[in-house]
């Protein structure tokens, strides 16, 4: 399962930054959300609860925290262009 989740999620990141259709309807404009906001907050949160203070338990934590946050920028983005086809809602869906 492990491997199918990196393969579909590397392959998601490809199609984004490379693919000619897909990367054609990236509005930068528009895409202006502070990513800071989110990522410091939840290495703070993981720094202060955790299971044990480890690297690798402190990083599980974070990307634990990080992950439940991560749909909010395409939510941000979303609500701004109020350009939302089937298939970017269904993706957002089964995102969240």
């Amino acid at each position: 399962m492990k491997l199918i989740f990196l393969g579909s999620s590397f392959s998601i990141v490809w199609y984004m930054r490379y693919h000619k259709i897909v990367r054609r309807s990236y509005d930068k404009d528009q895409d202006t959300f502070r990513h800071y906001i989110l990522i410091l907050p939840c290495l703070i949160l993981a720094f202060l609860i955790n299971e044990k203070f480890t690297f690798k338990e402190v990083m599980w934590t974070f990307s634990l925290y990080l992950e439940a946050v991560a749909i909010l920028p395409q939510l941000v983005l979303l609500q701004r262009t109020r350009n939302i086809d089937n298939l970017t809602g269904q993706y957002v869906f089964l995102l969240g």
